[in-house]
């Protein structure tokens, strides 16, 4: 049996991706998650209520080097995706986002190391690539222009393990995440158009016209276990995660979400506080492991509508839903 450690196993990422892990015969997980947050041990809550066997799970922070150690040398792989995450909570500390997106995650990345971990999978992002030329797709190799402090401890990292020639360390740029999970977010734009336009009938949209490309929570959990599945194609590589068909701006969003809400109303606001725009080519993870996306963009406004008419979030706008 292996064993995988899953640092941020109780996000919005984490949650998803340990109950992929578990429904592989043979996988044994152990979860890291600090929990200190308003939503604590959401993304595995009934995982622990039910008492899933082949689940452990350590509340811990990954800045606790005493607490990592042993947890590193018993695991087989190890996927990192513990962080402060976004820009806004970045900005909120930013000593404290540079201590766990920096310090904690080379400190653990030399711990596997120097332990003969067979597999690190480090989760990093897409919003790498800053700014770029929207008239092409932006690949793996293209240069770096991160505009966030989230970016840039993400960007310090990836170099960190670039430079640690022959560990088996896998490289991931997450495209924008949305769709439901356990632990729910509304501060991401999918989710958060969805549920605005559902709730208040309007939207306040600045940036309509930058691009990003977005990708549903169940396949990047997808696109971690096969990268897991095989190390001989993925160890030593940098991917992009997402298909490129799943680039998309605001404006088109919202038209989307018109189309299945007839009378919404949209607010134009013209602000530059966020200038991301980037159009993102993932061919090389298609290439390498035939990884296609099984949701899309519409897909996932759809899921957060249907459940939200469900009245699956009560209370949308609560802290828990937010980084």
């Amino acid at each position: 049996m292996r064993t995988v450690l899953v640092t941020g196993a109780a996000g919005y990422v984490g949650g998803v991706l340990v109950r992929r892990l578990l429904a592989e015969p043979g996988t044994r997980v152990v979860g890291v998650d600090w929990c200190r947050m308003d939503h604590g041990a959401e993304g595995v809550r009934e995982l622990l209520v039910a008492g899933t066997p082949d689940l452990e799970f350590v509340r811990a922070d990954v800045r606790d080097r005493a607490a990592m150690a042993p947890l590193v040398r018993h695991a087989d792989a190890v996927v990192h995706l513990a962080a402060i995450v976004g820009d806004p909570a970045g900005r909120r500390d930013p000593e404290l986002t540079r201590q766990v997106n920096v310090d904690a995650s080379t400190a653990l990345v030399h711990e596997a190391a120097d332990a003969g971990v067979g597999h690190f999978v480090f989760v990093s992002t897409c919003s790498n690539y800053g700014v770029a030329d929207e008239s092409v797709l932006v690949t793996e190799d293209a240069p770096l222009n991160p505009v966030s402090l989230y970016a840039e401890t993400k960007v310090e990292v990836e170099q960190a393990l670039e430079e640690m020639n022959g560990f088996p360390a896998t490289r991931l740029r997450l495209a924008t995440v949305y769709g439901a999970a356990p632990r729910m977010r509304f501060d991401l734009t999918v989710n958060q158009f969805a549920i605005e336009a559902a709730t208040e009938g309007v939207l306040s949209i600045y940036g309509e016209q930058f691009w990003r490309p977005y990708v549903h929570v169940a396949d990047v959990a997808e696109a971690i276990a096969q990268v897991l599945a095989a190390p001989e194609r993925t160890a030593g590589v940098m991917f992009n995660v997402c298909e490129s068909c799943e680039n998309y701006t605001k404006r088109m969003m919202y038209e989307l979400l018109a189309d299945r809400l007839p009378g919404l109303r949209a607010e134009w606001v013209q602000v530059v506080e966020d200038p991301r725009s980037y159009r993102v080519g993932f061919e090389r993870i298609a290439g390498a492991l035939g990884f296609r996306v099984r949701r899309r963009v519409p897909d996932g406004l759809d899921e957060v509508l249907a459940l939200n008419r469900l009245g699956a979030w009560p209370d949308p706008g609560a802290a828990r839903f937010r980084n």
